[in-house]
């Protein structure tokens, strides 16, 4: 569901991913790209100013306009092809000026969002490897697979800038489709490729955490940072009115859905009035309690003490399948399937 009702409607992505889609089609070529941006519902000027930013819905609507047009089962690592530092924003300028990759991969993770909200990246320190993958927003979405591919082939380009060919996975798992013609894929990669999996990540050698970053800069990566943690801040910031009825609702759960008459007279206002305000900040009282158990119940999975149950409960939900429900359509996946990718 790719529209102005979906769940991710919210979501925003910088416009330098949507300009390395553009470059990628113009390489094979594809005629009237400006076309498919207005039928995705991009202004093509848009994509002028690299500070902007549009709705991600917006985006994953030209990634799938793309795809087809592009005509090839390699359409993802040609978009990587064409990224740069520069293709992620903020968070890209942060990544090279890290010390080591160990911290690259660190500052992805943390930054990612700069650069956009239709993933994240996830890192995990294994025994003897480091796992990178990346976490779509809407993982049932039928260009989920292509995008994440895109975007794990496009995290190995950027770190082969960084250090060259000592940025090379072991292993990759991809969602995307056996491609007929894999021999691409094996050149891209450089090692084993397995497709048609439940997730998408690539494994390093742990020891590749420690290789230096040439000519990284200190100063210059504390005024990304900077810059980065205020578009965060920006981007996920609430109004005064939801963002005091959002701290209402987090404390007034436990076991129950939080009243919207009490939240209204604890703000000494009528419901109407109350209402009223919301709308003045484009929201709602159901929208704000939506993403307040949303954002809550993604700390609460990462606490392996809780059950499932449990955090229905803190949640204000009196029935687990109730809690199911609503977070698959938050997530685009059940509470426990959520709770595995962070533990895998």
């Amino acid at each position: 569901m790719n529209s102005e009702s979906s769940p991710n409607a919210d979501l925003q992505v910088s416009v330098s991913l949507t300009q390395s889609l553009v470059k990628a089609l113009q390489e094979y070529p594809v005629p009237d790209i400006d076309d498919l941006l207005l039928q995705a519902g991009i202004d093509p000027a848009v994509l002028l100013e690299p500070e902007n930013r549009i709705p991600f819905y917006k985006q994953e609507k030209f990634w799938q306009l793309a795809n087809r047009s592009s005509g090839d089962a390699g359409f993802p690592l040609t978009f990587a092809e064409h990224t740069q530092p520069a293709s992620f924003s903020v968070a890209g300028y942060i990544v090279m000026n890290c010390s080591t990759i160990g911290e690259a991969m660190e500052s992805v993770v943390t930054y990612q969002r700069s650069a956009g909200e239709g993933g994240s990246f996830a890192l995990q320190r294994e025994e003897q490897h480091l796992n990178i993958r990346y976490l779509p927003v809407n993982p049932d979405s039928p260009i989920s697979p292509v995008r994440s591919c895109a975007m794990i082939a496009a995290n190995l380009v950027f770190g082969r800038w960084l250090v060259g060919s000592a940025y090379t996975p072991t292993q990759v798992s991809l969602c995307f489709p056996e491609p007929e013609h894999q021999q691409r894929f094996d050149d891209f990669f450089q090692c084993p490729v397995a497709y048609n999996q439940d997730s998408d990540f690539m494994l390093f050698p742990r020891a590749l955490e420690n290789t230096p970053i040439p000519h990284a800069s200190h100063e210059m990566l504390d005024l990304m940072k900077q810059r980065a943690d205020k578009i965060i801040h920006q981007t996920t910031h609430k109004s005064p009115v939801t963002a005091q009825v959002s701290k209402l609702i987090s404390e007034s759960l436990l076991g129950q859905e939080p009243d919207k008459a009490r939240i209204a007279d604890q703000l000494g206002v009528s419901q109407r009035t109350l209402q009223r305000k919301l709308a003045k900040e484009d929201t709602s009282y159901q929208e704000v309690l939506d993403k307040t158990r949303h954002q809550l119940a993604l700390d609460y999975l990462q606490q392996p003490k809780l059950t499932i149950t449990d955090t229905a409960y803190l949640l204000g939900f009196t029935e687990p399948s109730a809690f199911y429900r609503a977070f698959k359509k938050w997530h685009g996946m059940t509470p426990g399937r959520y709770r595995e990718t962070q533990q895998n």
